[in-house]
């Protein structure tokens, strides 16, 4: 990736948006899916991502 200047009066908006145009980050709808919530997710037989989930939380 170049690097390059950025104009202060740039804002957050347009300074994602060309990030996008560069390929350095994919912009979503803002909005998590209705399927997100229904599906069962990834398999994780261990329980080790709520596990982790638990110790980051104290």
């Amino acid at each position: 990736m170049k690097k390059r200047k950025v104009d202060g009066k740039e804002t957050e908006r347009e300074r994602m948006e060309r990030l996008e145009r560069e390929g350095v980050v994919k912009l979503g709808t803002g909005e998590i899916p209705d399927e997100f919530w229904e599906s069962e997710g990834p398999e994780d037989p261990d329980g080790l991502a709520r596990r982790y989930l638990i110790e980051d939380r104290r």
